[in-house]
């Protein structure tokens, strides 16, 4: 995560990844220091993320749970991150779990989330550049909902962007929006 190192973040404290997935976000912290737990809905995701893991000898574990049924607890984590997380719920749901994760950072901890926006082609669902993940999507966010979704927490970077995804199935578009912000210190 380009973040991290531009604003100094080191390792060390919790961290929760949610929709974790295989773990690529989780692994990655957990190499830099961070105690990691990652929740997804796929046990079949959260084994081979616990796999991966043990083998690198990494500090992450993680459980199978659904997002609208998650509960944070407060002031817990350093990080938390919500790579697409939220808008794989509804608006409702996400605006639940955006306030139980503004709550579950400790004071001076982080948060990165990125979303998928109202201008993505798998929102309107047609043409051949649609993502294979686009079914899974229930909330396509607003040019600054994002941003505004977080306004208890101190913007350090904030981006909207139509660009290229070739991580996953055939090249295709997506328009994100990312956020990484701060929860000032107490």
């Amino acid at each position: 995560m380009y973040f991290l190192e531009k604003y100094g973040v080191g390792g060390g404290g919790r961290g929760l990844d949610l929709a974790c997935g295989q773990g690529r976000n989780a692994l990655y912290l957990a190499n830099r220091g961070f105690s990691m737990f990652g929740v997804d809905e796929s046990s079949e995701a959260v084994s081979k993320m616990g796999e991966q893991a043990d083998r690198r000898r990494l500090d992450v574990s993680g459980k199978v749970v659904n997002l609208t049924e998650l509960e944070i607890e407060p002031q817990r984590y350093r990080i938390i991150v919500a790579y697409t997380a939220l808008d794989h719920v509804d608006a409702a749901a996400g605006e639940r779990l955006a306030q139980a994760m503004m709550a579950g950072l400790e004071p001076g901890g982080y948060l990165f989330a990125a979303v998928f926006m109202v201008d993505d082609p798998g929102c309107a669902g047609t043409g051949g550049d649609v993502s294979e993940t686009a079914a899974y999507v229930r909330h396509y966010y607003q040019p600054g909902e994002l941003r505004d979704q977080f306004s208890g927490l101190t913007p350090l970077a904030y981006q909207e962007e139509f660009a290229l995804d070739l991580s996953h199935g055939h090249p295709h578009h997506h328009s994100m929006a990312r956020l990484f912000a701060h929860k000032q210190a107490a």
